[in-house]
């Protein structure tokens, strides 16, 4: 009876248990549709949780951990699924006979794949706690000068071959390179930083810049970082000194500090003498510059001598010195800059391609004035001076000083995004209409100022930096001709000033200060016009009539404060144009919508979190920046529609609850709807969730610049704003790039720069098929798994300006490219202008282009090519571009996370609403390369 019992135990566990749990599926399919969405809103509410402290740390600028990333990606795809099975048109399938009986065959597979779904959602949650979510990213050594900007000169580069054979045989603990200020202590020992890590003498090497007045701590802190070492503020420098002790004893390490004035105890910061460290110096005088006794070899560097210093003249001032009739003036105008680089460079770039005599003649005057000065730094002061003098007197001399106060010392770089904000607003671009014009004709002058020497070229088009004597000189120059009262980033204001005669005619104040004192109840400065303030977080309280005196305030900038409320008194500013509140705590902004001569209005950064009505009272306002507002989650309906001079509209991983087309009854938010109410609108970031809320023809070529992004993926990466951008993310009902896709594009998407295609697993078509792509210069697609070729020959074929293309993670890809049936399909395809190309896990890649064509690369520089099994490496003409490293290598170029499915079925997306067929794995699988 025993066994009997045990039988009938197994067959009721293998045959009844089971066929209770299918008929279950069955039965409780709506309660099983219920509990999934109570258990969606809980792991919705630990996401956003997650989410606001993974924006803390991104604005520490630490980096998050993959498996953060990972689960952050999974909630947001499982919370997809959920809302396909939980919206109505789906569960009102569950009825036939128009609802008079239930579907039998949708109610099981909606509740066994609701069932299944919840479970995923369980064991989802209950990963949701990360001990450490983030870590810090070792910060990038950036040059003043790049080394293809680097002139060679005889002097310097001995100076630099006896420095770096001094690091090769360590006989000394310090070297020390020293000089006048100009001479170029700072380029050449950026140059000496290139070389080390260029011949692999260090395994690091890292430089602190302008340590004028030593702050030990900070110098410690900065070299910590560098290295990518945790900085933990509750720990004392001993502390910290002891574990930059054990770092530097691990792997060979060059520390460079530049501009050193006085001897500095290096012991307390962390740097003993070690064979595996060596230290380099730059100061203006000979001297010991360590506290302790130390071996240290001195390197002097002198100026230009006078055939270098004619050569570099010659140089930037253009073939008019060749002139016989000019030559003699300006070779004395040359000995004149006393083969001070900076000097030279200044001055020659000032009278460059100038063809009059005349002109020569007046510099050489003015320059023969300096002679009287008591040192070489005044007479360069004076020279730079002299410099500034030549600028146009309305279009770049205001612009110079205004560089020069959001220039740093030591070469960081400041944008031109606040200084197109803060030159609008200050009426340089008065004669201009257009926000996009006023940003040509402030690159134009920019370019202008490089060309002049007094700003130095940066690694993109959205920065610059200057020379710290030029910096100097232009502080100097505000000071004292606009009774600016100006510091430099990190400085203390002790005290504000009490002297009347200056308060009265002060016209710009700019603090970007650690400290500063109370700010007084009336700050009495009737011609101030510009007003900056940067603080150190904390709150900010702004007396009742702080702004009672300031009646002629063009622009103001208050940033990194925490200010809960405006004061009454900011209604008196009749005169503002620009108004910056970037990366503040900021309550309410009501007081705001009352500017209403305000042009250009940013939250940068800021964590506000409702956008409301009174702002649409600001009808001439021309640029809205509420870029990276993560925590913006309303903006009041109709606010946007009401800015009808609006021209420049900034919304990059911001607001994006958009309240679709066709809702009835009051809208609780706003409606992407409201762009079409703003004639002007000419630039636009916006990121949209879900493509078919896109209102018919909003992207027009009335666009001239955009940053658009469509899907589920909730973070940009940053990318050159001039550039337009299209970035499809996580699409994965997306079959086609056509019209109907994108409703609100005709045509789709104009001047198209920058296309990025990620994780849109339905879409069949070749992606170059249907857009028109003749000015992209930017391509990536990943994660595209049914994709068999990217593009045409046709398309291909207009291809031209092209410079780099990613593809990766496309399963199924056999081409980068392939011929149709069309006539006219065999030739020869050139990507004249493509630099880089990384083509990786693509397992059935054969061939780069199918068909008889031939593919060519005229430019092509560096290819990447992983996990391409099948790819016949000969077919692509690689000897075609002299300059190529190709690497077939298993090495990570770069990192992509990505989603796609386990399995490479058909049924991802179906028909039906994307039920699949019920078989699909609960876990998504997550790569990088």
């Amino acid at each position: 009876m025993e066994i009997v019992n045990q039988i009938v135990g197994k067959v009721a566990e293998y045959a009844l248990e089971p066929a209770i749990r299918q008929v279950g599926y069955l039965l409780h399919c709506k309660r099983n549709l219920e509990s999934l969405q109570t258990q969606v809103n809980e792991l919705g509410a630990a996401r956003e949780r997650l989410e606001r402290e993974v924006v803390r740390v991104e604005e520490k600028g630490e980096k998050i951990h993959t498996d953060v990333l990972n689960w952050r990606k999974s909630v947001v795809e499982i919370t997809e699924k959920a809302k396909e099975l939980c919206k109505p048109d789906t569960q009102a399938k569950m009825s036939c006979l128009r609802g008079v009986c239930p579907n039998p065959v949708l109610r099981y597979k909606l509740g066994r794949r609701s069932t299944k779904l919840e479970q995923a959602v369980v064991e989802l949650y209950a990963k949701r706690d990360f001990a450490i979510i983030s870590y810090n990213v070792r910060p990038q050594e950036v040059s003043m000068v790049s080394d293809k900007q680097y002139e060679v000169f005889d002097s310097r580069t001995s100076t630099v071959k006896e420095i770096m054979d001094e690091l090769r045989i360590p006989n000394t603990d310090l070297i020390l390179v020293y000089g006048i200020r100009g001479v170029g202590k700072t380029t050449l020992v950026e140059e000496v930083h290139r070389q080390a890590l260029k011949e692999k003498l260090f395994t690091d090497a890292v430089m602190v810049r302008s340590v004028q007045n030593p702050d030990l701590e900070g110098i410690q802190k900065e070299i910590a970082r560098k290295l990518g070492m945790e900085v933990y503020e509750s720990e004392t420098m001993s502390e910290r000194a002891l574990r930059l002790c054990n770092r530097i004893k691990a792997k060979k390490v060059l520390v460079i500090l530049d501009n050193i004035w006085e001897s500095i105890d290096l012991q307390s910061v962390g740097l003993p003498c070690l064979p595996t460290c060596r230290i380099l110096l730059t100061s203006r005088a000979r001297k010991l510059l360590s506290s302790e006794k130390r071996l240290q070899k001195d390197f002097l560097l002198e100026v230009l001598n006078e055939e270098e210093a004619w050569r570099l003249f010659e140089m930037k001032a253009g073939g008019v010195v060749k002139n016989p009739n000019i030559q003699t003036v300006a070779t004395e105008v040359a000995k004149k800059c006393g083969g001070l680089p900076v000097l030279v460079v200044t001055v020659a770039s000032s009278l460059r391609n100038r063809s009059t005599l005349p002109v020569w003649r007046d510099a050489l005057r003015c320059l023969k004035v300096f002679d009287n000065e008591h040192s070489a730094e005044h007479k360069a002061y004076s020279a730079l001076e002299w410099s500034y003098n030549q600028l146009d007197d309305q279009k770049l001399k205001p612009l110079f000083l205004i560089c020069g106060m959001l220039a740093r010392l030591g070469g960081a770089y400041a944008t031109l995004t606040n200084l197109l904000k803060y030159t609008i607003g200050l009426g340089l671009f008065n004669n201009i209409d257009l926000v996009e014009h006023a940003q040509y004709a402030l690159h134009s002058r920019i370019e202008e100022l490089k060309d002049s020497c007094l700003l130095l070229e940066s690694e993109d088009n959205t920065s610059f930096t200057m020379h710290d004597m030029v910096h100097n000189v232009a502080i100097s120059i505000a000071s004292k001709g606009q009774h600016a009262l100006l510091r430099t980033y990190g400085d203390e204001l002790k005290e504000w000033p009490n002297n009347k005669d200056f308060l009265e005619n002060c016209k710009m104040i700019s603090l970007p200060c650690k400290n500063i004192p109370r700010l007084p109840e009336v700050l009495k400065c009737q011609q101030l016009e510009f007003f900056h303030l940067q603080y150190n977080g904390d709150l900010l309280e702004i007396p009742g009539n702080f702004f009672e005196e300031m009646r002629k305030l063009k622009v103001m900038d208050f940033t990194n404060v925490h200010i809960w409320s405006l004061p009454p008194s900011l209604l008196l500013l009749e005169n503002l144009r620009t108004l910056c509140l970037d990366q503040c705590v900021v309550g309410d902004v009501t007081l705001v919508g009352q500017l209403s001569q305000l042009e250009i209005l940013s939250f940068r950064y800021s964590k506000l979190k409702e956008l409301p009505k009174e702002i649409g009272k600001l009808t001439r306002l021309r640029l809205l920046d509420l870029s990276w507002c993560s925590e913006l989650k309303m903006i009041s309906p109709n606010v946007i529609s009401s800015l009808k001079s609006l021209e420049d509209l900034r919304m990059k991983n911001s607001f994006n609850g958009w309240v679709p087309e066709g809702i009835t009854g009051e809208r609780s938010n706003a409606s992407l709807l409201e762009l079409k109410d703003l004639p002007r609108l000419a630039a636009l970031s916006v990121h949209v969730p879900d493509a078919s809320s896109i209102p018919t023809d909003l992207f027009t070529d009335k666009l001239k610049r955009y940053e658009i992004l469509i899907g589920t993926e909730p973070k940009w990466d940053d990318v050159d704003e001039t550039l337009n951008t299209l970035k499809l993310h996580e699409m994965r009902k997306l079959m086609h790039l056509h019209n109907e896709n994108f409703p609100g594009a005709d045509p789709v998407f104009p001047n198209l720069k920058v296309l990025h295609v990620v994780a849109c697993a339905a879409l069949k078509d070749p992606v170059l098929s249907a857009i028109p792509f003749k000015n992209l210069t930017t391509l990536e697609v990943v994660g595209c798994h049914r994709l068999k070729y990217l593009t045409t020959y046709t398309i291909a074929k207009t291809l031209k300006r092209l410079r780099e293309m990613t593809v990766g993670h496309c399963k199924r890809m056999r081409g980068i490219g392939a011929t149709t049936s069309d006539a006219g399909n065999d030739g020869e395809i050139c990507f004249s202008q493509l630099q880089s190309l990384k083509l990786y896990s693509l397992p059935r890649l054969q061939d780069f282009f199918f068909g008889n064509c031939i593919v060519k690369f005229r430019s092509l520089k560096t290819v990447h090519i992983y996990k391409c099994p099948e790819l016949k490496i000969n077919c692509l003409e690689w000897k075609s571009s002299p300059e190529l490293g190709v690497q077939i290598t298993e090495e990570v170029v770069r990192d992509y996370y990505w989603c796609h499915k386990d399995d490479d079925d058909d049924n991802e997306v179906d028909a039906d609403g994307g039920l699949g067929d019920g078989n699909e794995s609960n876990d998504d699988v997550y790569g990088r390369w």
